[in-house]
Formats: structure tokens, C-alpha cells, sequence
């Protein structure tokens, strides 16, 4: 048994498709097949039933399956530490992020990989926590990150950073003064927010329900920076992390902690599960555990 026969076994379950399996892994569908005939006639089991409407494993598949995520999941970590000892971790990292949580926390963890780790070719792709999950699961990019809380099963989280989400207000507000409000005082407050395609979206209307009222949106932009510009002169009040804020508007905006609920801000780093982490990846992946 190869290790490259449980990769492309591993790939054709995750596919549901022979077919849509070669073309992910450049090969041909008859070089497929006969692979995965091969791996069956050496375990001598069936690894897949013969329903020609719908592709899916046998009971012996599902743990040959279980075996195959385990074994190359193991190979990686195991290959990703001996090439970190032998300092020589190097390919391509295709790696997600949104662009505010880049500007505000991680420009500074990439600008350090990317020092201990200069032979990875780190390729930066933006996009809201939304489509940074797509692109994970369609094997677009490696890893991205999300803004918690966050739930996929196909999905591995690692928290990276915890801060809070606060009420940003411009210094004329009749807040601003405030160091603290429950968040029922913000129900009749003109609120801009970002737009539907974030998370984030998602998050502060699920906090405002929790307090018991539908939120007076004014406003939405996948705009960050023209969120904290219109808050800033007063045009309205939004919920943010408040690490953004105070590196870019530490001067025209006030921050206030909010109750009742309490608002968490928390970024995750995510992969997908039943794809084992490249050498790159992995390295990443650790590193920010030592941050």
C-alpha cells in the first residue's frame, strides 16, 4: 500500500467523483481507477459501492477512509518537522484573509513567517470570512481566516487572537463619554455595519436579538474604513473589533465596551479536514502558536 494510493483515494471520497478526483489531481481517470482497483486488491476488500447514481463508501471503505486521514495526516506533520529541523520548509502557502484583520493583526505574524521561513512563496488572497471559507473548501487556498465564533465539520479552528467587539462612536456622540453600555441602549441608534457577505454581518445581529431587539441599520459596505470614516463624523453609531479602531481611528473615535450581552472578538486560522497540511501550511499553522 503507497501513500499515493490513500491521497487519491481520500480525494475521490472528498469529490464524491472519479472524475472531478483526476482532474484535481491531474491524472487520468483510467490512471485513477486503476489505482484505486490495485489498493482494493491488496486489502481484498470493496471500497466502494457499485451504485452508478451516487458515489459512496462500503463499511470497509469508511474505515479504510478513516485509516487514509490518519496515516497521511501523520505524514505530513512528521514530514513537515524534519524539514523545519533541517531548516528547509519552502513551496507555495496560498493563504486567505479579510482585509481589515490583515491591516490590524496579522500583516505583523506574515512579516515574521515570512523571515524565519524565506524560501515559502506566500501568496496572499482577500476576502471576507465568507468567501475565505469557500475558497478554503474548494482547495483555492490553503488556510484562512474567520472571525469567530465559527462552526464547519469539515473544518480544523485554531484561535489565534481574542480582543472585543465595541460600540465606536464619534467624540461628539452622546456616548462617547461612556466607558460602558448594555447593548439595549443602542436599539433606537442608527447603525452602519458591514455588509451581508462578512460573518461579522451575522454575528451583530444574532447579539442584538440576544438583547431583545432588531437593530436601526442605516447603513451596510464591505468598506471598513468607510464604516469608522461615517462613524467618525458622526453619521452614525457601529460595532467593531476594537483592535481596529485603535490603530486607525485612535484619535476621532471612542470606544465603548459592551454587556448584556458581552461581544467577543476572536480570529481563527482554519483548514480543512480531510486535507492533510502541506509542509508551507503546517509551518504556518504552528508558528502561530508561538506568537
Amino acid at each position: 500500500m503507497k501513500r499515493v494510493q490513500l491521497e487519491y483515494f481520500v480525494r475521490i471520497v472528498e469529490e464524491k467523483s472519479f472524475t472531478k478526483a483526476a482532474e484535481k489531481l491531474f491524472i487520468s481517470q483510467p490512471a485513477l481507477s486503476k489505482s484505486i482497483r490495485s489498493l482494493e486488491k491488496e486489502l481484498d476488500v470493496t471500497l466502494f459501492k457499485r451504485d452508478p447514481r451516487e458515489l459512496s463508501l462500503t463499511d470497509e471503505g469508511e474505515t479504510v477512509y478513516r485509516f487514509a486521514l490518519d496515516v497521511l495526516d501523520y505524514w505530513q506533520v512528521r514530514t513537515a518537522e524534519l524539514m523545519s529541523l533541517l531548516g528547509k520548509v519552502k513551496g507555495t502557502l496560498r493563504f486567505g484573509l479579510p482585509p481589515s484583520v490583515g491591516s490590524v493583526f496579522f500583516s505583523k505574524i506574515l512579516y515574521e513567517y515570512g523571515l524565519k521561513y524565506p524560501q515559502v512563496d506566500l501568496q496572499i488572497f482577500e476576502g471576507t470570512s465568507k468567501k475565505v471559507e469557500t475558497m478554503v473548501m474548494g482547495d483555492q487556498i490553503d488556510l484562512g481566516v474567520v472571525i469567530e465564533p465559527y462552526e464547519n465539520p469539515h473544518m480544523r479552528l485554531k484561535t489565534v487572537y481574542r480582543s472585543e467587539v465595541v460600540l465606536a462612536v464619534s467624540q461628539k456622540h452622546r456616548l462617547a463619554k461612556r466607558d460602558v453600555v448594555n447593548f439595549t441602549e443602542l436599539k433606537e441608534e442608527p447603525m452602519l455595519i458591514v455588509s451581508k457577505d462578512y460573518m461579522f454581518h451575522d454575528q451583530i445581529l444574532a447579539r442584538c436579538k440576544e438583547a431583545g431587539f432588531v437593530p436601526n441599520i442605516t447603513f451596510t459596505t464591505s468598506q471598513w474604513d468607510l464604516l469608522l470614516e461615517m462613524t467618525a463624523e458622526d453619521q452614525g453609531i457601529t460595532l467593531i473589533g476594537r483592535p481596529v479602531v485603535e490603530k486607525l481611528y485612535r484619535d476621532r473615535i471612542k470606544c465603548i465596551s459592551l454587556k448584556n450581552p458581552e461581544f467577543p472578538w476572536t480570529l481563527g486560522l482554519i483548514s480543512k479536514k480531510c486535507k492533510p497540511l502541506q509542509e508551507p501550511a503546517k509551518s504556518l499553522w504552528d508558528f502561530c502558536n508561538e506568537i
